[in-house]
């Protein structure tokens, strides 16, 4: 389109409907200020339409369906781009909120958000889970966990409500539909793209999340509601996804087969996902669930401790928001706390969360059969939605204000609500109390127990009158046998099945040689592998998997180990010998990618092993192991962090926290990832302890070469053989110490002679918008920068030359400051690599002489 045609039709919007100003919808401002400057390049926008939305309770699916096509067919031929993407099939109706996500430029947006009855056009914006804090592997319960004990679910369960003919709602990163703990209870599945299409799949998780919410809810031994059924959508593959996606999940799951006539969605809704502050965007969904008698209950965030760090949806006051407390019903560190300031479609400051539930080392399923524990609201949340179904099931077709009702004024605060746990852990019993329903405590079950009570009435006790003769003699006997050997016995931790006890907490594991290792009791633990022995303590594992309950070390022999285990031993005396004034180290080898994109372990086994100790390589992948703990760095001699693709939450605040413990004691890092400055470059762990400087978030260049004590080499990223997937190499430079020892473009280069582009075009339109959005970096204009040129490359399909449109530089602090690719700190007792970009993305040669070098400097 022409900006001629571009202008006419904005004539056009305007005159139709003789709509002024005052009466048109709002554009976001991202889209306005592109629209000003007559920006023509397409992209993924959501356009809402204004409703009479009086219709409730099922009535509101159907009225909304077809006021949604009335409002299509009244667009008509002022917006004949509209029709054809309608035609095109490019159009996502997304009835729930009374929109259609379809492709637009920024100038034909505006012309829209001109129409009297358009309420809002805005970005497709991305939607994720919080990070959980993951911790392990663990085995299936052996008994009632300690989060349904707490919420009083087995209460539940003993007068029969146990969450039959109630359907849950479950949008997440899929579903694994064999898992014994729920099979044969996943009523509906579906899948949906970024646009927020369904698309053909079978059930599946992309991660490990979406499983283990789902086993919360309605697992039969880790599950709230076990007799519950499921209608699951997959809206947030690997753990992302966008505002359509979600929005096409919610009303997926409130009417699974698209026919307003037929009852067969879901009563309560549970959502652990979301993104953090208040987004209007979100209201009108969560206002049409909850006509039509929906319970939606989402978590409120992982963006713990501090004041006002909620997340929406959660933080929508009529939405129920469930944060996380621990086994001792206080709030997790990492929960989300109110208060929540609202200003636009709500306003006002609300106390936020409004309920709490269990939410730390939480046992529950995993894909494969397997069983894991994490941490998280997002633990929370279906732990609370589970106990609406239970109500639910306890008294089909009650409200949702009287489900919020019970639910609050039964909880462990007596009715009062804070902005750290709400109106307190929720109570099963209490809600269903509150709904006139007696809950038949394990208490009641017992008391036929007290009819016996015989027993005691057959005061034959006095028989045992004639036994005060024998008891001086016995009773010595019975003395002892009491010793407290009956008590250890329950209070001792119980292990992992094939594991032996060798320690109780505050104890040492005394050993040779290495064994698989746990911590922890009753099916919450940390694995790992321990050397020689260990402390057996919450210090040494760096977390605690059952907070408030005795623990204990056990151990068991390694697969296959005893043979390997000479092995090393010779080895040491060869490691010697090509010693040019280096020792091979031991590495361990920490994948943070998350699963996203290129496997960063694949890529870099082969490099790692060719530089590391016979036997001295070692992987944790934080995915599915959870966060790393201070024991398996403080066994080897190098902890290497690769992050690969990710770009948010490259290394938590429990990460940094760690391996600042791990370098006070001698420790030596290399941290390799494309986006850690990006994403932590303002933290005091990237400039204090990396002592490194985030300049800007591409390199532009793909060519780097090394410098002082790195050597004089030329490296190229995305070249033939390695994982070309480096978009946005960072540019970084030296603070107080230490040394840039590679330079973007040539050895010296300086900020003024990069560009602030990325090096290819980025597939990740998700990770692409984000960036344009929200450019980081201590430069000046470099949003501009990015506006001008990423865009063009994200949605025009061809990376910008400078013959197309002149690449501006970056201004840094000043231009002459490094345009470092990697930055070696020695802090004296411990060193750092730190490199702005992702090793996988160079060739395996390339890769193994730079892996080389950065350990000879490392171990020096």
């Amino acid at each position: 389109m022409t900006k001629t045609k571009a202008t006419l039709l904005l004539g056009a919007a305007l005159t139709l409907g003789s709509a002024s100003l005052a009466e048109a919808g709002t554009l976001s401002p991202t889209l306005l200020q592109r629209a000003q400057r007559g920006d023509q390049t397409p992209t993924g926008v959501i356009v809402r339409f204004k409703f009479s939305n009086t219709d409730r309770g099922r009535a509101l699916f159907k009225s909304s369906r077809q006021q949604l096509q009335a409002r299509l067919a009244q667009l008509g031929p002022a917006a004949g781009f509209i029709n054809q993407a309608v035609n095109s099939g490019r159009v996502t109706q997304l009835w729930l909120d009374q929109s259609i996500f379809l492709p637009l430029t920024p100038v034909q947006a505006r012309a829209l958000a001109a129409l009297p009855f358009v309420d809002a056009v805005f970005e497709n914006f991305k939607v994720q889970i919080p990070r959980a804090a993951a911790l392990s592997a663990a085995s299936a319960p052996t008994g009632t966990p300690w989060h349904l004990q707490s919420i009083g679910a087995p209460q539940a369960w003993a007068s029969g409500f146990r969450g039959q003919n109630i359907r849950v709602g479950h949008l997440d990163s899929g579903i694994d539909p064999n898992h014994p703990e729920y099979a044969g209870r996943i009523a509906a599945f579906a899948e949906f793209n970024a646009e927020g299409d369904r698309i053909g799949s079978t059930p599946r998780d992309t991660t490990n999340h979406g499983t283990h919410t789902a086993g919360l809810i309605a697992g039969k031994t880790v599950g709230v509601a076990p007799e519950a059924r499921l209608i699951s959508a997959l809206v947030l593959p690997n753990n992302e996804g966008t505002f359509a996606q979600v929005i096409a999940g919610m009303q997926y799951v409130l009417d699974p087969d698209n026919n307003a006539d037929t009852n067969d969605g879901a009563q309560v809704v549970n959502m652990s996902l979301g993104i953090p502050g208040t987004y209007d965007e979100f209201i009108v969904p969560v206002q049409n669930m909850l006509k039509a008698g929906v319970a939606p209950v989402f978590a409120i965030g992982n963006f713990g401790p501090t004041a006002g760090s909620t997340g929406s949806p959660g933080n929508i006051p009529d939405a129920i928001g469930v944060g996380a407390v621990d086994q001792n019903g206080q709030v997790a560190s990492f929960s989300s706390r109110g208060p929540v300031a609202w200003q636009g479609q709500i306003n006002g400051v609300f106390v936020k969360p409004d309920i709490a539930a269990p939410g730390v080392a939480i046992t529950s399923s995993f894909p494969n059969g397997q069983y894991g524990a994490l941490s998280g609201s997002s633990q929370a949340s279906p732990i609370a939605a589970g106990a609406v179904a239970l109500m639910l099931s306890a008294k089909p077709g009650t409200g949702v204000d009287a489900i919020k009702n019970a639910l609050y004024t039964s909880a462990s605060n007596a009715g009062s609500k804070n902005n750290n746990v709400g109106y307190g852990l929720i109570s099963v019993p209490g809600a269903l109390g509150k709904l006139g329903v007696t809950a038949g405590t394990p208490a009641p079950a017992p008391t036929p127990a007290p009819t016996p009570a015989p027993t005691p009435a057959p005061t034959p006790t006095p028989t045992p009158a004639p036994t005060p003769a024998p008891t001086p003699a016995p009773t010595p006997a019975p003395t002892p046998t009491p010793a407290p050997t009956p008590a250890p016995a329950p209070a001792n931790p119980t292990g992992p099945a094939g594991f032996d006890l060798c320690a109780v907490e505050g104890g040492f594991c005394d050993f040779k040689g290495q064994r698989e290792a746990a911590f922890g009791t009753a099916g919450r633990y940390l694995t790992g592998i321990g050397t020689d022995g260990f402390n057996c303590t919450v210090a040494e594992w760096g977390s605690d998997p059952a907070p408030g309950v005795r623990k204990g070390c056990f151990i068991k022999p390694v697969a296959a180990q005893p043979a390997p285990a000479p092995a090393p031993a010779p080895t040491p005396a060869p490691t010697p010998t090509p010693p040019a004034g280096s020792t091979k180290p031991r590495v361990l080898l920490v994948d943070d990618d998350m699963g996203q994109g290129a496997d960063v372990t694949a890529a870099l086994r082969d490099a790692i092993r060719a530089n590391a100790a016979a036997g001295g390589a070692f992987v944790w992948n934080t995915q599915t192991q959870g966060a790393v703990p201070l024991s398996e760095m403080q066994r080897v001699d190098v902890v290497l962090w690769a992050t690969g693709e990710q770009y948010q939450n490259t290394l938590t605040a429990q990460d940094q926290n760690t391996l600042r413990q791990y370098l006070a004691g001698g420790g030596r890092l290399l941290v390799t990832g494309q986006d850690v400055g990006y994403d932590i470059g303002g933290s005091a762990f990237y400039t204090g302890t990396l002592k490194t400087r985030f300049v800007a978030d591409s390199s532009g260049n793909p060519r780097f070469v090394t410098r002082g004590a790195f050597g004089n080499t030329a490296f190229t990223l995305n070249a033939a053989g390695s994982a070309g997937n480096q978009y946005y190499p960072d540019v970084i430079a030296d603070l107080s110490g230490s040394q840039v020892v590679a330079s973007w473009g040539s050895a010296n280069a300086t900020a003024g002679t990069i560009t602030a582009q990325s090096i290819r075009v980025d597939p990740n339109t998700t990770r692409a918008g984000q960036k344009v959005q929200d450019p980081r970096g201590l430069v000046e204009r470099l949003a501009a920068n990015l506006i001008g040129g990423l865009l063009n490359q994200i949605f025009g399909g061809q990376p910008r030359t400078q013959a197309q449109t002149p690449a501006p530089r970056i201004s840094a602090q000043n231009a002459g400051e490094n345009a470092g690719a990697i930055v070696a700190n020695d802090a004296g007792a411990y060193r750092t690599v730190n490199m702005g970009f992702g090793l996988e993305g160079l060739t395996p040669q390339s890769r193994a002489l730079l892996m080389k070098t950065s350990f000879d400097w490392l171990m020096r």
